[in-house]
Formats: C-alpha cells, sequence, structure tokens
C-alpha cells in the first residue's frame, strides 16, 4: 500500500518537467483511498459552499447533479453559473471543456453497456466522465463570477484505472506546463484510485488536462474484460479555492 503522503523530490527541474524538492506533494492511493483523499482536503482546509470565499476548499462529488440531467450532455459552466437565476451552491468555481460530459448514476450503462460493469461511484451513487475524448481540460473562475481565476491543489477520484502511465493529469500556469502526473492503478482491494496535487513554491495552476486511453462513446470494452482500451470514469474533484489571476502588465 502506498503512503497516504508523497513529496517528490526533484533536484535540476527543466521545462515540463516536474517541479524541483520541496515544490509540490503529490498525494497518491489505489484501493481503500479515504484516508489519503482526507488527508489531501485537510491540508487544502475549510469546506466553501457559497461565492466570496479566499481561502479553503471547493469539492465537487456530482450528486447534487437533478436526475433529468443524468446521461444528458451537462453545461461546461454547471458548477459556476453566473446567471440571474444561478444557484449559489453551484457556483464553485470550475469548468471544464473539449468532449461532451455526463453524469450517471449507473455506470453509463446507456453510453456503454459493456464498460458499465467495471465503474462504481466513490461518494453516493452518481459519477462523471467525459464520453467523447481522450483528452479535455478544466480551467478555474472565482467562484459565481467570470473573471479567470487559479488554484494551487487540484486532486480526483479516478474508477477502474487498469494500467501505469495511462491516465494522467498535466498542469498548467498560463501556457507553461508545470507538472505531469500519472494515476495509480487500482488495486484488489477496490477499483478506486486518488490522485492530488498541491504546489508549494508558489506556482497557479490555470488549466489541467485530463487524459486517459479512451471514451465510452466509442463502445469498446474496458481492458480488464478483454479490450484494447484502459477506460476510466471519475468522482469527486477537490480543489483549493480558486483565487482570481492577476492582470498580466505589457512589459
Amino acid at each position: 500500500m502506498l503512503p497516504a503522503v508523497i513529496l517528490f523530490v526533484m533536484t535540476g527541474c527543466k521545462k515540463n518537467d516536474t517541479p524541483p524538492k520541496d515544490a509540490v506533494v503529490v498525494f497518491e492511493s489505489p484501493g481503500d483511498i479515504s484516508s489519503t483523499v482526507e488527508a489531501f482536503k485537510n491540508t487544502l482546509g475549510t469546506l466553501n459552499v457559497s461565492p466570496g470565499a479566499v481561502s479553503g476548499r471547493r469539492e465537487i462529488n456530482w450528486d447534487g447533479v437533478p436526475e433529468n440531467l443524468l446521461d444528458k450532455a451537462l453545461p461546461g459552466d454547471f458548477f459556476n453559473q453566473t446567471g440571474s437565476n444561478a444557484v449559489a451552491a453551484n457556483q464553485r468555481g470550475l469548468l471544464y471543456d473539449s468532449g461532451t460530459f455526463m453524469i450517471s448514476n449507473n455506470g453509463f450503462e446507456s453510453i456503454n453497456s459493456k464498460a458499465a460493469s467495471a465503474f462504481s461511484s466513490f461518494s453516493g451513487d452518481k459519477a462523471f466522465a467525459n464520453i467523447a475524448a481522450r483528452e479535455w481540460g478544466i480551467t478555474f473562475q472565482k467562484a459565481g463570477t467570470t473573471n479567470a481565476a487559479s488554484v494551487n491543489a487540484f486532486g480526483a477520484v479516478f474508477i477502474d484505472v487498469d494500467k501505469k502511465n495511462s491516465t494522467s493529469l498535466e498542469f498548467f500556469n498560463n501556457d507553461k506546463s508545470i507538472g505531469r502526473y500519472f494515476v495509480p492503478p487500482h488495486n484488489d482491494n477496490s477499483n478506486f484510485s486518488f490522485l492530488g496535487v498541491r504546489f508549494n513554491n508558489g506556482e497557479r495552476i490555470t488549466r489541467i488536462v485530463v487524459a486517459h486511453d479512451g471514451f465510452l462513446a466509442e463502445g469498446s470494452k474496458d481492458i480488464s474484460d478483454g479490450g484494447t482500451q484502459d477506460l476510466i470514469i471519475l468522482d469527486d474533484f477537490i480543489y483549493s479555492e480558486p483565487l482570481a489571476q492577476q492582470p498580466v502588465l505589457p512589459g
């Protein structure tokens, strides 16, 4: 069993490599991930449930998505709506892009019945997936506004990662990659994996690229069931409070 907290120590950082010594803390665990998830949450502080915070953390576990939106394309700003009818509890400062995003309470049976049996949910009974792209992005806004924002930590629960070096999170500070990390495969205890990364050297995360082998709408079997691709879905997102980005002054 991997320890709950792993400090990656690197000495000579090149562009697009993992940051240098003491710059980043990585939380990762396969199987029984509960203690690692809680440890990551605790490093980020108080859970925020409405706009206006300047510290602490946000969480999305998808169970607040109403039943009438299950197995339908979910708006990219569902968790940071800013219109006049926006629900404050859903203004959590996170957006996603590039693909078709859905929530399911049955392992995405209606999208890919060949792979559905491999999936479950970590919290509640709903999970999240990009069903139409292998690579997609997460960005941030100050909660309840359209102002671009950044975080210094992000983690997610992954479901049914079978292969090493197949599913990853790559973090960007504007156009600069500040590290790519692979999600550990699950073990025999459960089909869950957790990966959380916190940057401690002043780096800010403005975008995250999520990458995985295949996508559910292709209709193929998962590799654990004789297919050729390691199909995955996700559950809880956990991240530090998105803070408004400072404008870049002309040089």
